[in-house]
């Protein structure tokens, strides 16, 4: 697969900072600049999904370097997941895919998608999806117009799946957290109170507030964690760690 010495260490390099790192953002990025001294990528774009079945519907799903803001919102606002031929076809494979043989082996490929996509990104890159039973992770590289070699989608292929088991651990960009409800502060207040066994007058009482206002932030938690009672309130709370057991 590599021959050279020096590809060959950068690689061992590569896989050692990815089985030793958490999800943190500085800790991402640093194994993303190691990879672009094998493939010297113009940008990229990771995107995970908590699901084994790969879906790209929000931009929350993206981690990115040096790609367009105004493309990832177009891609988005457009809907052009429903477009992308290279998604498509990772979707379809184990494989490492070049984005130029995939487009010659599309029959249509949308005008708008093509335009535009050529604008921001060009028809140079190569991308992959990762599976596992926790969910989904797609490394997609734009490359330089002649920039990618042989040895490219292969080298992609082995680090891949070291990458997609950095985001199953902690830090900010665990997957697990990816589709965490957003709760406020005082609800997580009335949640871990709900905790300690307290009923709405002890949370009121407790929090200074009418347990008019408790009621009220039970409905909206109930909403945000689609749980009917406190039971799978505080369940589903820790099963996100919003609080600890």
């Amino acid at each position: 697969m590599i021959d050279d010495k020096n590809d060959l260490i950068k690689l061992l390099a590569i896989v050692d900072t990815c089985i030793k790192a958490s999800s943190d953002s500085v800790e991402i990025y640093n194994i993303i600049n190691k990879i672009k001294t094998l493939i010297p990528f113009k940008a990229v774009a990771i995107a995970i999904d908590t699901n084994v079945e790969f879906s790209l519907t929000a931009k929350q799903q993206l981690f990115t370097q040096d790609l367009s803001d105004e493309w990832q919102d177009i891609y988005f606002q457009r809907k052009f997941y429903n477009k992308d031929p290279v998604l498509a076809a990772i979707l379809s494979t184990k494989s490492a895919v070049d984005w130029r043989t995939v487009y010659s082996q599309t029959k249509h490929v949308s005008s708008d998608f093509k335009n535009i996509s050529q604008k921001y990104v060009g028809q140079d890159g190569l991308s992959i999806l990762v599976k596992s039973d926790i969910g989904s992770t797609i490394l997609s590289l734009v490359m330089a117009e002649g920039s990618i070699k042989p040895n490219h989608l292969k080298l992609l292929e082995y680090i891949a799946p070291h990458v997609h088991e950095v985001f199953n651990r902690t830090g900010e960009n665990q997957r697990n957290r990816l589709r965490m409800p957003n709760l406020t502060k005082r609800e997580l207040e009335v949640i871990n109170w709900a905790k300690e066994g307290k009923n709405n007058t002890d949370i009121s009482t407790q929090l200074a507030i009418s347990t008019r206002t408790v009621k009220f932030h039970f409905s909206n938690i109930f909403d945000k964690l689609g749980v009917r009672n406190r039971s799978q309130v505080i369940a589903t709370a820790i099963r996100y760690r919003l609080i600890i057991a």
